[in-house]
């Protein structure tokens, strides 16, 4: 009977709780992500200062107009995050908080689709569920709280996917999905790996369903979207020339991204082997030993220690329960976890590069946790209650890891630091080699010109996959001797005279006391 009655509460007013969730989910991507984590990584870095650089410029820190795949590092990096966050930094300045929104509101977007597509695949009592599951996800809350560019891609994913599964009864629906599948491909090169088979198994999933002209109109739009970046990897692929046409750049890189992060960097099926044994140990431990992707099982993982077995349960249930016509929509959830699945054999594994992964094993998770709940009847409520103590749990670490100077992975106190050094009247600032690229972070806190930067820099090995910087105009990196101020870690500071204090890090001048 008070199952029944909370039961017709969902259904009858489902927006409430609804609402509530996404309030929920929103408010644990959103506040404070200028200062939680504190400080800046360097891909964050590295994505914001394209943004800034394009913006006044019309062209990257390499010289690139328009790029459509970023040659950042050399090897590159993805573009989509960049030319999203321009309006965000010309409206709020090149700051952490500017570089961190988009992310973070897409993430939000993200609650939405999920719902939707969870709703429309098992109706009101599911989506709930499913939306419960993802508001308090440790990997969607990490992903969405700092800006690595890769992680726009899941939003496109699950678009895709939930217009994918609509086009069955509303075929018009494939145009936007063939949108948000175009776009992904700018946003994480892993999915060159996953689209072709996602696309031809949708395919044929859809085959009964699909009208001539919207699919050709569809693929049509697809490819006219997708065909500058698959461009762009051919060239690079090829070791071709980079071009540039109407302003916009097809770069060549240093070295090939697939070549950097799969099998096409050689060791054949000695890397497959190992590729999948990463990826098996990853999901098994749940942690890829970057503590900005996940703290660990005991703190959350990237969905908790029971989010493995649930979802083991939920798949074989959606199995089981394919042939119901009122369940067929998960079917296209199913092929992305397969189609995922087996990517992994190709890509050098760990949580970033497969996340096109978590959305579907979180779907099948809260799935099993829902099938579980309805068995427990009145009882349900004990294990809702040990979630919410996982998840209480999860978010206390992650405030405690990444508030003030534990947030190592962040760098924090640096860009305070490069400020006070600037602001002292520095000719050239030394800037320590145990911070990660250290001249992103010079050039994002002083707003360097590309075209100083361009002129000015010099690098170690101009051809290198990851290429290190000596210096650039007013900043030395490689010889501490050449600097008048130096910028150092906390225990690097004998023989020198500290003049600031800022985070982890110290503004020193050369001379001792």
């Amino acid at each position: 009977m008070v199952r029944k009655y909370y039961r017709d509460l969902v259904c009858d007013h489902e927006w409430l709780p609804a609402a509530l969730l996404l309030l929920l989910g929103c408010a644990l991507r959103l506040a404070c992500i200028g200062v939680l984590p504190y400080g800046l990584n360097q891909d964050e870095a590295s994505a914001g200062y394209e943004a800034y650089a394009l913006l006044s410029s019309g062209m990257d820190r390499c010289g690139s107009t328009w790029p459509v795949l970023l040659t950042a590092w050399g090897s590159g990096q993805n573009a989509l995050m960049s030319y999203i966050d321009i309006p965000f930094v010309a409206v709020l300045g090149l700051t952490e908080l500017a570089v961190r929104l988009p992310n973070a509101i897409a993430g939000c977007l993200t609650l939405f689709v999920f719902w939707r597509f969870a709703r429309s695949a098992r109706g009101k009592m599911f989506g709930i569920c499913a939306l419960f599951f993802l508001a308090v996800n440790p990997w969607h809350i990490m992903a969405c709280r700092w800006a690595l560019e890769s992680n726009l891609m899941p939003l496109l994913l699950m678009t895709g996917l939930w217009r994918t599964a609509a086009a069955r009864k509303k075929p018009q629906a494939l145009i936007s999905a063939a949108i948000c599948f175009a776009l992904s491909l700018y946003a994480y090169g892993t999915m060159f790996f996953f689209l072709p088979l996602f696309l031809i198994a949708a395919i044929i999933w859809l085959r009964k369903s699909i009208r001539p002209g919207i699919f050709f109109a569809s693929l049509l739009i697809f490819a006219v979207i997708a065909l500058p970046i698959a461009a762009c990897q051919a060239i690079n692929l090829l070791g071709l020339d980079k071009i540039c046409l109407w302003g916009i750049t097809l770069p060549k890189l240093t070295q090939s991204r697939e070549a950097a992060t799969s099998v096409f960097g050689g060791g054949g099926l000695a890397a497959a082997g190992e590729n999948l044994r990463t990826f098996l140990r990853l999901l098994w431990t749940q942690s890829d030993g970057l503590s900005s992707n996940s703290l660990g099982i005991l703190r959350g993982g990237i969905f908790y220690f029971f989010g493995l077995p649930t979802a083991v349960i939920g798949f074989s249930a959606s199995v089981l329960s394919g042939h119901r016509e009122k369940h067929e929509g998960e079917s296209i959830m199913r092929i992305a976890l397969l189609c995922g699945l087996i990517c992994t054999i190709f890509i050098n594994c760990n949580i970033n590069r497969v996340n096109m992964l978590w959305l579907p094993l979180i779907y099948f998770s809260a799935l099993g946790c829902f099938l579980i709940l309805q068995k427990l009847g009145s009882w349900a409520v004990l294990p809702l209650a040990g979630v919410l103590m996982c998840f209480c749990i999860f978010f206390s670490s992650y405030c405690r890891a990444f508030s003030g100077s534990k947030s190592t992975g962040y760098f924090p106190g640096l860009g305070n630091a490069v400020r006070t050094a600037r602001a002292m009247g520095s000719r050239t600032t030394y800037i320590t080699d145990s911070v990660n690229e250290p001249y992103i972070f010079a050039l994002f806190y002083t707003e360097t010109s590309p075209e100083d930067f361009i002129s000015t820099v010099k690098y170690k090995d101009n051809t290198a996959a990851f290429r290190q910087v000596d210096s650039f105009t007013g900043f030395e990196f490689d010889d501490r001797s050449r600097a008048d101020l130096l910028i150092l870690q906390e225990g690097e500071e004998d023989g020198c005279t500290v003049l600031a204090r800022s985070g982890n890090y110290l503004v020193c001048s050369p001379g001792g006391n």
